[in-house]
């Protein structure tokens, strides 16, 4: 492998030990090593059945005149509050959100219509958590599905 010095400079010996793909992705995850934007938006092409866009069309991920975004929690200042930002900038096609909330380790799915940003300045709108991980009050939450499903059929 060409990058086996960079890896082998984060996992020393390790890097040569067996493990399941889903710890290898665990532990790739936990060093923000995986595109979880492109994971979001290949997950909810495959589950939908509908076709990904070529790579940078304006304004839309899939076919169908979807925008795939994926985002997950940071800590905002010092209040304790975890916030999720989700850019908006550059399109005015539907938002399918997947929001990962890390404290609890839960991830959370969103439908945000273009007119319910439409009248937005910024380029992102923040769901937010209390300090627990737990969602907080915000309009947004109305946008929340029930499930991958559901935000799946929402792709089509």
């Amino acid at each position: 492998m060409k990058n086996n010095v960079l890896f082998e400079a984060i996992y020393g010996h390790h890097l040569k030990d067996a493990m399941t793909l889903e710890k290898a992705i665990n532990l790739l995850s936990e060093h923000n090593l995986i595109n979880i934007g492109e994971l979001a938006e290949l997950a909810i092409s495959k589950k939908s059945g509908v076709a990904l866009c070529e790579k940078n069309a304006p304004e839309v991920d899939l076919v169908s005149g979807k925008q795939i975004k994926h985002a997950q929690t940071n800590p905002y200042s010092n209040n304790g509050r975890l916030l999720a930002h989700i850019s908006i900038k550059g399109t005015r096609a539907p938002i399918l959100a997947v929001v990962t909330e890390r404290k609890r380790n839960k991830q959370y799915f969103f439908h945000i219509p273009y007119n319910a940003r439409a009248h937005l300045c910024g380029n992102a709108i923040s769901i937010p958590f209390d300090d627990m991980g737990f969602p907080g009050s915000s309009q947004w939450w109305q946008y929340e599905v029930d499930s991958f499903e559901e935000l799946c059929e929402l792709a089509k």
